[in-house]
């Protein structure tokens, strides 16, 4: 019924609350430190392949998941690591490297479809004016 589930919401939410809290009020906790460990994992695994999805036209699929696979296993690989470079925060290697594999297999492979291509052509936007057929026209001066 709704009052129950209202309950139980109510009993979960103070819940969370109270492990939150208990984790805040430890000084040696690293949940901050869990916290940037996971996002260094994400950005350096889904960042380089939307950049480049977004700005490179010759990215293909298997590049792609080259990218993700290897700016994820670099991060998870990084922090094991201690000491001189190793001291980098592990998202800037991660990123690198994942740019890297992304050029390496999008290149080595054959090139997108031809209709993939001409939908990023068709969306490009140049010079301030936008290619695509179905754009309205700026307004007259």
């Amino acid at each position: 019924s709704d009052p129950e589930l209202v309950w139980v919401s109510r009993l979960t939410v103070l819940s969370v609350a109270a492990i939150a809290l208990f984790l805040a009020m430890n000084p040696d906790s690293s949940v901050l430190d869990l916290v940037s460990y996971a996002w260094a994992g994400f950005g350096a695994a889904f960042g380089p392949a939307f950049l480049l999805s977004l700005f490179w036209k010759r990215m293909t699929r298997e590049g792609a998941l080259a990218g993700i696979v290897t700016g994820g296993l670099t991060v998870l690989i990084w922090k094991q690591l201690d000491g001189g470079l190793f001291a980098i925060y592990e998202i800037l290697p991660g990123f690198l490297f994942s740019i890297m594999a992304i050029v390496l297999f999008s290149r080595v492979g054959k090139p997108p479809a031809p209709e993939i291509s001409e939908e990023f052509d068709s969306l490009a936007i140049a010079d301030g004016k936008d290619k695509r057929e179905d754009a309205p026209s700026p307004p007259e001066q």
